[in-house]
């Protein structure tokens, strides 16, 4: 079901600096509904051009030691059931939890109540470190920066360090014609001579040999500028979430498959992107990053010829390790018993409020029927 002709501003409270928007409303349009009120969401995730009810639909995440989430910036949902009944919903009731990762199995989100904070800029930096040492202070790299990324490759010991931090200083002179800049230049190596590199059989010459040259980048820019981040290569995502712990085991196992199947050739080119959420995240029943702290990594292939035979094989991996998929990215071979071992009781409490809320499986379809049943 679309949401795109429901869509826009419902009412302003500027008081509490919240905006009622309808459930289709893009978030690039949530953005500048807040931008005209002097406010801003307090962070973002790397994408805006879902609507803001597909964005809560699947738990949608940013990345920080403080901060993980959309629906943390959510105070309040209407949810249109299977019989056509509207319910209100906050963050405690299961309802509000149930649609939070619930991808519209109890429901339509038809309208959210965004809470705002008032406008800010972010610095955002991007550089290379060695993997040895990232790893060693991770920890530390988290402290010291509201929100981390990390970029690693296969074939490279070379990892991008992506930062982003609140500041008083001014946004960069034309700084986010520099960041296109920055963007074109990252998207034409991935799209265009990474996958030559790749396709070619010189990805392991190319990799040391690129990242060990990439320049840096620091900038001042308006925060939704400097958070999200337009990826113009055609590309497919599998992500998912394991224990913070697990962080640097999980991610050797995922690259050293990508490598061993490169050698029989046919894969695109691929980079692993590393993001993370802490703990006690409870505004949801099945979301990937609940409750406990989480690295979710995303391992990114070029949409071309090849991809399909690794994330199959990396599904598997997942199911052996007990990642949590993200049901908005890539999910072909996780089903209904893969969701009952990973979320237990939780899940169980979900199936139930499907039940309750679209007894007719008015709003089911193959994917939720794999997954739910």
């Amino acid at each position: 079901m679309s949401l795109d002709d429901y869509s826009g501003l419902i009412r302003t409270d500027r008081h509490k600096k919240q905006i009622i928007v309808e459930g289709g409303t893009r978030v690039r349009d949530v953005v500048e509904l807040l931008f005209a009120e002097g406010l801003a969401f307090a962070a973002l995730p790397s994408h805006d051009a879902q609507s803001i009810a597909g964005i809560l639909s699947t738990d949608v995440h940013g990345t920080g030691k403080d901060w993980g989430f959309v629906s943390q910036s959510v105070v309040r949902l209407k949810v249109i059931d299977g019989k056509g009944d509207v319910h209100e919903c906050e963050p405690a009731d299961d309802l509000f939890r149930a649609a939070i990762s619930g991808i519209g199995a109890v429901g339509i989100i038809s309208e959210v109540t965004v809470q705002g904070v008032d406008r800010f800029n972010v610095e955002q930096r991007v550089e290379t470190a060695d993997l040895p040492f990232v790893e060693k202070n991770l920890d530390r790299l988290l402290e010291e920066n509201d929100h981390l990324s990390l970029y690693l490759f296969p074939f490279s010991d070379v990892c991008q360090i992506n930062t982003w931090n609140r500041t008083d200083k001014r946004r960069s002179i034309l700084g986010d014609l520099r960041e296109f800049v920055n963007i074109s230049i990252d998207a034409l190596m991935v799209a265009w001579v990474g996958n030559f590199a790749a396709y070619g059989g010189w990805l392991r010459a190319f990799s040391s040999l690129a990242y060990g040259a990439k320049l840096g980048s620091h900038l001042g820019l308006e925060s939704n500028k400097g958070f999200n981040r337009t990826i113009y290569p055609l590309h497919q995502e599998l992500e998912f979430t394991v224990p913070f712990e697990d962080t640097f085991g999980a991610c050797g196992r995922f690259i050293r498959l990508y490598q061993e199947m490169y050698r029989s050739g046919g894969l695109p080119y691929t980079l692993f992107e590393l993001r993370f959420t802490p703990e006690g995240h409870d505004s949801t029943l099945i979301g990937a990053g609940r409750e406990r702290r989480s690295t979710w990594i995303d391992l990114v292939c070029n949409d071309a010829r090849g991809f399909e035979r690794y994330y199959a094989a990396a599904e598997e991996v997942i199911k052996e390790i007990g990642g949590r998929p993200h049901l908005g990215k890539y999910c072909e071979s996780l089903g209904k018993a893969d969701l009952a071992r990973l979320h237990g009781d939780n899940f169980t409490r979900f199936l139930d409020l499907v039940e309750e809320q679209d007894p007719e499986r008015k709003f089911a379809n193959p994917f939720t029927r794999r997954l739910f049943g």
